[in-house]
């Protein structure tokens, strides 16, 4: 692969990420919680298999936006769960 296409796809990769984290909400790693570490890792590998085509972008797109709606989704329940106590 050229180096030209790495760099097309560390930037786009980049850039799904940072729209998908500011979505999230969570802007400092101090809010970090071992979800949010779990998910950081998770993210951090399919990163590497966009990087060198392992998987397509699409496929990196709607992994991603899977598991930020379900981590986003995670944290409400969480929310809601220690509110009613």
């Amino acid at each position: 692969m050229d180096a030209l296409r790495i760099v097309a796809r560390v930037l786009f990769a980049y850039v799904v990420l940072l729209i998908l984290v500011r979505v999230s909400g969570k802007h400092l790693v101090k809010h970090a919680s071992p979800f949010d570490f779990t998910l950081s890792l998770i993210l951090g590998d399919m990163v590497d298999d966009v990087l060198w085509a392992d998987v397509n972008a699409s496929v990196f797109v709607v992994g991603a936006g899977v598991l930020m709606f379900m981590h986003t989704a995670l944290d409400l329940l969480r929310f809601r769960a220690a509110s009613w106590r």
